[in-house]
């Protein structure tokens, strides 16, 4: 099997176990909004038994290489009930008549951060290929995902109203649900920082709502975050699950809750 994002691999390897081979297309070293596909690339994504993507929407790159395949293959975006936000927002809608519609270019493409979107991906999964699932799956995950969320939000609630700064904002999928207030966002665009009129504005509202809190994703100008809050708790977080993570979706779900916890809290683990 092929996921052609870590969080996507993390949900098959829940479901899956050991059983199953799953690979991650995009590769730690990759920028996903600038996505350049190899040639290997291409030939894991043909020679897949099954690939679990975004859809077309969410990841352009694979359009073409997924209408040659000619093995199966499953679009999140294709499932119907699916969350969805607009651009890098928080107002989470369900457009469920409307998932395959290709042509809403605000999408916020991090639909996996939301856990109603993977239980929804996991039901599909195991309808529509359930040789390999472990047993008592998907019962199993959807059982720990909603244990673990009830408890996500307990432990999130007493900084629900908490301010916290992010230099872009993929997070809204997760922190909608969990009851967290809206960041102050840098910018919409992960390549394009704010204006010298746009720093002085961002800079008085940190100061205004003492904000402690920064949420650093890995392609994040980090230099430029603590120019706009020297005060902040450098919170690093990659809502992609790169690098050394859980290798499953629930517990890797539960270090970026704890990062979340700690940051607004200023706490340590």
């Amino acid at each position: 099997m092929v996921a052609s994002v870590e969080p996507l691999a993390k949900l098959l390897r829940s479901l899956y176990g050991p059983s199953v081979t799953v690979q991650t297309l995009l590769e730690a070293n990759q920028n996903p909004h600038h996505l350049a596909l190899s040639p290997r690339q291409a030939l894991m994504v043909q020679q897949a038994d099954l690939v679990v993507w975004l859809g077309s929407q969410a990841d352009p790159a694979l359009v073409p290489l997924i209408a040659r395949r000619s093995g199966h293959s499953l679009a999140l975006l294709s499932l119907p009930g699916v969350a969805r936000l607009q651009g890098h927002g928080h107002d989470e809608q369900a457009h469920g008549e409307h998932a395959d519609d290709d042509h809403d270019a605000t999408l916020n493409p991090h639909l996996w951060l939301s856990p109603r979107n993977m239980t929804l991906l996991a039901t599909a999964l195991a309808e529509q290929y359930p040789d390999g699932l472990a047993e008592g799956q998907p019962a199993a995950f959807d059982a720990a995902l909603a244990e673990h969320q009830a408890r996500w939000q307990q432990a999130l609630e007493p900084w629900a109203s908490t301010a916290w700064l992010t230099y872009h904002h993929p997070w809204g999928y997760l922190t909608g649900p969990l009851g967290l207030a809206e960041p102050v966002v840098v910018t919409r665009q992960l390549g394009a920082g704010p204006g010298s009129q746009r720093f002085v504005a961002l800079a008085g509202q940190i100061e205004k709502e003492k904000i402690r809190c920064a949420i650093v994703e890995p392609e994040a100008r980090q230099s430029l975050l603590k120019k706009l809050c020297s005060d902040c708790r450098m919170t690093p977080l990659d809502p992609l699950g790169r690098g050394d993570t859980p290798a499953t979706y629930v517990p890797w779900l539960d270090t970026l809750v704890d990062g979340f916890r700690q940051c607004l809290s200023g706490e340590d683990a």
